[in-house]
């Protein structure tokens, strides 16, 4: 079976964002994290239909989901690390860890 990772720093924007959207909605946060989760899980079937992103960093892909945010990706031998998840407004040029 494929496997699904994600960095700190990944899980560190999905807690953000769950935050940022609970003090609003809770509920409406849950359903953001548990769509982007949904992406996630797709991009194990098809990997490399992300964007390439070679000037962020070597084997980097982005896939926007269907909320705000985008799943930036390395593709592993068995599976996928998410690298970061970001706002789509978020200027990605300016992160350096990936």
């Amino acid at each position: 079976m494929d496997s699904l990772r994600y960095t700190h720093s990944a899980e560190n924007d999905l807690l953000e964002a769950w935050l940022f959207i609970a003090e609003e909605n809770p509920e409406a946060a849950d359903r953001v994290l548990d769509a982007i989760a949904q992406e996630a899980r797709n991009l194990l079937s098809q990997p490399k239909m992300g964007r390439q992103r070679p000037e962020l960093a070597e084997g980097l892909r982005s896939w926007p989901t269907k909320t705000p945010y985008v799943l930036f990706y390395f593709v592993e031998v068995k599976g996928i690390l998410i690298a970061r998840a970001l706002h789509h407004a978020r200027d990605a040029d300016a992160v350096t860890n990936w």
